[in-house]
C-alpha cells in the first residue's frame, strides 16, 4: 500500500513537473499514429485536445509543421531505423512548428527511436526543447557580422586592427592602397613596413603610446606601397581592447587626390590673380548680401576714375546712373538667380559724372565660407558703338539699295556685292565673289570700249555710261553703270566701287504700259480700246467697199457659279481656254476681244448674215465642250447677240450696244443660243434695265414680302409645312410677279442677296408662329444655284438658325435637279454637311431635269417634289399620270416623302391620294397667303374634311 502511494505520488509529481515545464515530453506510437503520452503544454500550444493527441496526434500535427520539416525529420528517422533494424537508437532533430496563434517555434528534439526487425519505426520518446530565442540570437549575430564585414569591405578608407604591433585585420581598401593581396599583411608585417624608413621611429613611438592607452590626434605619414612607390596619407587610431587584450583600431586615408586639389587651387589662385590684375577689362567683385564692392582691378580704377580704396565699400548700384538703377537691379537679380549673365549693354557713371556705355558679364561665386559673391566684368564699348552705328548705317544703305553695288580690290577682283546684284543677275554672292569685274559683260561692247572705260576711270577716278551685261541665264540686259576709284593716303588704288541700274525694267515698263492700254492681261486678247480701233477701221473699209460687218457679243451662262464655288483661279482658267476656242472659230482677219469678266466680242469683217450665223453656231459648239479644270469636268454655255453694219448701226458704240441687247434676248430665250438684233429688242432691254434698277432699290428699301402656301398631309389632312414664296410690293407699280423679276435677278446677280433675305425672313416668321403657340410646321425655302454654289450656304443657314432660334428640323431647303447635278460629286459633300445639321432637303421640280440614279440614292434627300407640269394634266394625259406614279413609287422605294405641287382640282388630289402621294399643295387647297392669314389657317386646320373626303371616296 505504501509502495502504491509512493508510486502514485511519484506519478503525480511527474505530471506536475511535465505540466509546468517549458519543454515537451512525449511517447509516440508510429503504428497507432497517436501519443501514448505527451505533456499537457503541447495541447495548450497547439490548440489540440489532449485526448485527440493520444488518439491520432501524428496526423493532427500535419498542419502545424513549417515548410518541409515534417518530411525531412521523418526521412531521417526512417533512414536511422533502416540502418539498425530492431534496435533502440538515439538522435537529435531540429524542426519548426506553428502554435494555435500561428507563431513559429524552433524545437530541438532529443529522442530515442525503436524499430522492428524490418527497420520500420515503432515508437519514439523524447523531450522537445524550445530553442527559438537561441536561434534568433544566432541569426542576429550572423546578420551583425555580415553587416560589419560589408561595411568594412565597402569602406573607401583603409581600416586596420593592431595587436602586438601587427595587423590582425585589414579591409580590402587598405590592401589595394598598398598593393598587397588578401591576408598578405596579417600577422606577418608590422605597420612600419608601410611607411618610408625615415618615419619608422616616429611610427613606433606612436604605437607605443597608443598601446599605453593614449589617444592621439590624426597625423600624416608617407605611405610605402609594395612596388616601392610612395604617397601621402593620414593615420587616425585609438586604443580598443579586444578579447581582453590591448589593441588599437584605426583608418588610413590616401591624401594624393587632396594634395592634387590643393596644388590645383594654388595654381588657379595664382592664375586668377594674374588674370584679375592683367585683364584688359574692368573687373569688380561685390558681396551679394550687402551689395558692396570688396575688390577691383586696375582697369576698374581707370574706367570709374576712382582709386581702388575708394571703389571698395561702394554700393554696386552706385556704379550706374540713378535713373537706371531700378532696371539694372532686375537684370542683376536674373544674373544671380541663373548663376551668371550677360553680356548686357548698360551704362556706368564715372567719378566726373560722365556716362559711359559698357558691356557687362557677371558670374556668381560661392566661397568655402558660404559667402556669395558676384564678379562683374565691364568693357568700355563707347568707340565700338560709334563704329557700329556708322557701319550699320553703311550696311543698311548697302543692303537696302535698289541698285546693284559691286566692290572690288585693286586688281578688279570682286570682294563684296549687295543683294540687289543677285536679284539683277541671278548669281548668288558666293558665285560672284573672287571673280574679275568684266565677267558680267556681254559681247555687245568691244575690247576697245572697255579699254577706254578703264583708262578714263584711272585717269579721272570715275566713269559713267550705259553697258550691256549678261545674266546667269544668258539673257542680255542694259544697265546704267557708275564706277568710282578709292585710293589710300599714298595714292595707291585700294578699291573700285561700281553701282549699276537695270534700265531694262524701264523699257519693260513702257512695253507693259502699251500692253495694258490695248490688251487684256489675262487672255492677251485685245481690250475695248483696241477693239474700238479695229472696229472703226473695219467700218471705214466696209463703207468704202459696200460690205457688211458683224459684231458678236458673247456672255458665258452661269459663269458666276464657277467663280463662287471653285474660286476665281478656276474661272480664269476657263476664260483663257474660252478665248482660245473663240480664236479657233474665226478667220485671221477677224478679231476676238475681251471686254472684262466673262464678256467677249468677236468682230467679223466682210460678212453676211448667213455666214455670221454659221460662225455663231461654231462658237456655241466649241464653247459648250466640257472643260477639265483642277480635276473637275465643267461645262459652260455661251449666249450670243449679233448686230450688223450698216443696217443696225453705223458706229462702234451703237453696234456694241445692240449686240449686247440681242445677247440678253438669247439668254431670255433659254441660253446657249444666239439672236440677231431686232428693233423691238431695244425697248425690251430698256424695260429690263429699268426693272433691274428698281429691283436693287427694292432690296435696299425692304419692298419684298413673303407669302406662304400650305403643304397638306394626305393621310391626316393637316398642315405639315409651308413653302415661302417671295412677292414684290412696289410702291408705284404695285405687286410685281416673281416670273417677271426673278429672271432679271438671276441675270443681274441680285438673286444671291434676294435668296439670303428670303431664308432669314422665312425662318424668323416660322419661329414667331411657334412662339405664338401655333402648331409646329416645316418652312420650305427655295435655294438658287448661285446660293448653293456660292460656298456660303452652310454658313448662312447656321447664322440664320442661331439668329432666329428656329430648330433646324423646322427648315427645309428646296433645290432643283439642275442645281444638284451640275457637279454631283461636290454636291454630295455639300448636302451631307447640311443634312448633318438636321435640316430637311428636298428636290424641287423633280422630273423636269436629269437625275443620275447613282447619285440620287447618295443624296441625303428627305422629299421629292413632283413638278406641277406633270400634275396639271394628270387626269387627262396618261403620260403625266405614268410619270407622277413612277416618281411616287421611286420616292417610296428610296424611303423618301413625295409631295405634289400645283394641285388645282379635286380629281387631281383624288388620283394622287390613290397612288399614295404623301403630301400636296396647290390652289385647290389654298393660294399663297400673307403671314397673318396663313397663321389663321394653321390655327383652324380646315383641310381635314377635303382631304379625308378624297380618301373616303377612294375607300368606297
Amino acid at each position: 500500500m505504501s509502495g502504491a502511494l509512493t508510486l502514485t505520488g511519484s506519478l503525480s509529481l511527474l505530471d506536475e513537473l511535465l505540466s509546468s515545464s517549458e519543454h515537451i515530453a512525449y511517447r509516440l506510437d508510429f503504428v497507432r499514429g497517436g501519443y501514448d503520452f505527451i505533456s499537457p503544454r503541447a495541447a495548450n500550444l497547439l490548440g489540440i485536445a489532449l485526448a485527440d493527441l493520444h488518439a491520432r496526434g501524428w496526423e493532427l500535427l500535419d498542419e502545424h509543421w513549417v515548410g518541409d520539416d515534417r518530411e525531412r525529420c521523418f526521412a531521417e528517422l526512417v533512414s536511422l531505423c533502416a540502418a539498425a533494424p530492431g534496435r533502440s537508437l538515439s538522435t537529435r532533430l531540429e524542426y519548426r512548428l506553428r502554435d494555435a496563434a500561428g507563431n513559429m517555434t524552433w524545437y530541438c528534439d532529443s529522442m530515442t527511436v525503436l524499430s522492428d526487425i524490418s527497420g520500420r519505426p515503432l515508437t519514439a520518446c523524447g523531450i522537445a526543447v524550445d530553442v527559438t530565442l537561441q536561434r534568433e540570437q544566432e541569426k542576429a549575430l550572423r546578420d551583425s557580422e555580415e553587416k560589419y564585414r560589408a561595411t568594412m569591405d565597402a569602406a573607401q578608407v583603409g581600416v586596420f586592427i593592431l595587436q602586438d604591433y601587427k595587423f590582425s585585420y585589414v579591409n580590402p581598401k587598405l590592401l589595394a592602397m598598398f598593393g598587397y593581396r588578401d591576408k598578405e599583411l596579417l600577422n606577418t608585417h608590422g605597420p612600419q613596413a608601410l611607411v618610408i624608413a625615415e618615419q619608422h621611429e616616429f611610427l613606433i613611438g606612436k604605437m607605443r603610446r597608443r598601446g599605453a592607452g593614449e589617444v592621439s590626434e590624426p597625423y600624416e605619414l608617407t605611405g610605402l606601397r609594395k612596388d616601392g612607390s610612395t604617397f601621402p596619407m593620414m593615420v587616425m587610431g585609438r586604443p580598443w581592447p579586444i578579447g581582453g587584450r590591448p589593441a588599437s583600431v584605426g583608418t588610413l586615408i590616401d591624401l594624393s587626390a587632396q594634395r592634387q586639389i590643393e596644388q590645383a587651387l594654388k595654381e588657379s589662385s595664382n592664375r586668377y590673380a594674374a588674370l584679375f590684375e592683367g585683364a584688359q577689362d574692368a573687373i569688380v567683385v561685390a558681396d551679394i548680401d550687402t551689395g558692396h564692392l570688396i575688390d577691383a582691378n586696375v582697369e576698374a580704377e581707370l574706367l570709374f576714375l576712382r582709386p581702388r580704396e575708394n571703389l571698395i565699400g561702394m554700393s554696386f548700384a552706385a556704379l550706374h546712373p540713378p535713373a537706371l538703377t531700378a532696371a539694372y537691379k532686375e537684370a542683376y537679380t536674373r544674373h544671380i538667380r541663373a548663376g551668371r549673365g550677360g553680356p548686357d549693354e548698360m551704362q556706368i557713371v564715372t567719378a566726373d559724372g560722365d556716362i559711359v556705355d559698357v558691356e557687362i558679364s557677371t558670374n556668381v561665386i560661392e566661397t568655402a565660407g558660404r559667402q556669395r559673391l558676384i564678379q562683374g566684368v565691364f568693357r568700355n564699348i563707347t568707340q565700338r558703338k560709334l563704329t557700329e552705328a556708322q557701319l550699320s548705317l553703311a550696311a543698311r544703305v548697302f543692303e537696302s539699295s535698289q541698285e546693284a553695288i559691286i566692290i572690288t580690290d585693286a586688281r578688279a577682283v570682286i570682294i563684296s556685292v549687295n543683294p540687289a546684284l543677285s536679284g539683277m543677275t541671278g548669281y548668288a554672292a558666293e558665285e560672284v565673289i573672287g571673280r574679275m569685274l568684266p565677267f558680267l559683260g556681254s559681247d555687245r561692247q568691244s575690247a576697245e570700249f572697255y579699254s577706254t572705260m578703264w583708262k578714263t576711270l584711272n585717269d579721272e577716278g570715275r566713269w559713267q555710261g550705259e553697258v550691256w551685261n549678261k545674266r546667269k541665264n544668258g539673257e542680255i540686259y542694259p544697265v546704267e553703270l557708275t564706277i568710282s576709284v578709292y585710293r589710300g593716303a599714298s595714292g595707291r588704288v585700294l578699291n573700285y566701287v561700281g553701282i549699276e541700274s537695270d534700265i531694262s525694267e524701264r523699257l519693260a515698263a513702257q512695253e507693259n504700259i502699251r500692253q495694258l492700254a490695248y490688251y487684256d492681261p489675262l487672255t492677251r486678247l485685245p481690250n475695248r480700246t483696241l477693239l474700238q480701233d479695229r472696229v472703226e477701221q473695219a467700218l471705214a473699209a466696209a463703207e468704202r467697199e459696200g460690205k457688211q460687218v458683224a459684231v458678236c457679243f458673247i456672255d458665258l451662262d452661269h459663269f458666276k457659279v464657277i467663280n463662287d464655288s471653285l474660286g476665281h483661279s478656276a474661272g480664269d482658267q476657263i476664260l483663257v481656254q474660252v478665248s482660245q476656242r473663240l480664236l479657233d472659230c474665226i478667220r485671221r482677219r477677224d478679231t476676238v476681244a475681251r471686254l472684262g469678266g466673262d464678256e467677249f466680242v468677236v468682230l467679223l469683217s466682210e460678212i453676211t448674215p448667213d455666214s455670221a450665223a454659221e460662225v455663231a453656231r461654231k462658237i456655241l459648239a466649241a464653247v459648250a465642250r466640257p472643260f477639265n479644270i483642277e480635276r473637275h469636268e465643267l461645262s459652260v454655255t455661251p449666249s450670243l447677240g449679233i448686230s450688223l453694219f450698216p443696217q443696225d448701226g453705223r458706229d462702234f458704240e451703237s453696234l456694241l450696244k445692240y449686240a449686247d441687247v440681242a445677247m440678253y434676248r438669247a439668254k431670255e430665250s433659254g441660253r446657249n443660243a444666239f439672236q440677231f438684233f431686232a428693233s423691238d429688242m431695244n425697248i425690251a432691254a430698256l424695260e429690263r434695265l429699268v426693272l433691274e434698277n428698281r429691283l436693287r432699290q427694292g432690296l435696299e428699301r425692304g419692298e419684298f414680302i413673303l407669302h406662304y402656301q400650305p403643304q397638306i398631309n394626305v393621310a391626316t389632312g393637316r398642315i405639315v409645312g409651308a413653302e415661302a414664296l417671295i412677292r414684290w410690293q412696289h410702291p408705284e407699280i404695285g405687286m410685281v410677279s416673281p416670273g417677271k423679276f426673278i429672271p432679271v435677278a438671276e441675270l443681274s446677280g441680285l438673286i444671291g442677296p434676294l435668296g439670303d433675305w428670303v431664308l432669314r425672313e422665312a425662318c424668323r416668321q416660322n419661329r414667331a408662329w411657334q412662339i405664338a403657340g401655333l402648331p409646329s410646321i416645316c418652312i420650305a425655302v427655295n435655294v438658287s444655284s448661285v446660293q448653293f454654289r456660292g460656298g456660303r450656304l452652310e454658313e448662312s443657314v447656321r447664322e440664320v438658325l442661331a439668329e432666329t432660334g428656329l430648330p433646324a428640323e423646322c427648315l427645309e431647303l428646296e433645290l432643283t435637279e439642275g442645281t444638284l447635278m451640275s457637279d454631283a460629286k461636290a454636291t454630295v459633300d455639300a448636302l451631307q454637311r447640311l443634312s448633318a445639321m438636321n435640316i430637311r432637303l428636298a428636290i424641287d421640280d423633280f422630273g423636269t431635269g436629269y437625275s443620275s440614279l447613282s447619285y440620287l440614292k447618295r443624296f441625303p434627300i428627305d422629299r421629292l417634289k413632283i413638278d406641277q407640269s406633270f400634275v396639271r394634266d394628270i387626269v387627262t394625259d396618261p403620260d403625266d399620270w405614268a410619270i407622277a406614279s413612277a416618281i411616287i413609287s421611286m420616292g417610296h422605294s428610296l424611303r423618301l416623302k413625295v409631295i405634289a405641287e400645283g394641285v388645282e382640282h379635286a380629281n387631281q388630289l383624288e388620283m394622287l391620294a390613290h397612288q399614295g402621294c404623301d403630301e400636296v399643295q396647290g390652289y385647290h387647297l389654298s393660294f399663297p397667303l400673307p403671314a397673318e392669314e396663313f397663321a389663321e389657317l394653321l390655327q383652324q386646320q380646315t383641310f381635314a374634311s377635303q382631304v379625308r373626303q378624297q380618301s373616303f371616296d377612294m375607300g368606297d
